[in-house]
């Protein structure tokens, strides 16, 4: 299957702001293995969320940031940044993006 999962333990736990991507065979979910505590996700506004990655319960994503393909991010992620790896770290900050986390020149 070729579509994105999005798992949350109650209805609004996982939020997208406008014009964000999210790219096929990605994985969001809330819900703590550990802990079974439901931690919400937000994904900000003009994102690009690359394919197959995994976003990872309690995770901030800033507007107009990009996640690299197969990455899984544990962490927050600062607005106006790419993250890519596994763990997802940051690899450049300050970019300029449009709609759905397109790289401006």
């Amino acid at each position: 299957s070729l579509s994105s999962r999005f798992l949350s333990g109650r209805r609004g736990s996982i939020t997208k702001g406008s014009k964000t991507l999210v790219a096929f065979k990605t994985l969001i979910y809330t819900i703590d293995p550990i802990t079974g505590e439901d931690r919400p996700v937000r994904i900000g506004s003009r994102c690009f969320i690359g394919g197959g990655s995994m976003i990872l319960p309690g995770v901030t994503i800033g507007d107009e940031c990009i996640v690299g393909a197969g990455s899984v991010v544990f962490d927050d992620v600062p607005p106006r940044c790419i993250a890519a790896g596994n763990p997802a770290r940051v690899i450049r900050r300050d970019i300029d993006v449009g709609p759905y986390g397109r790289l401006r020149s």
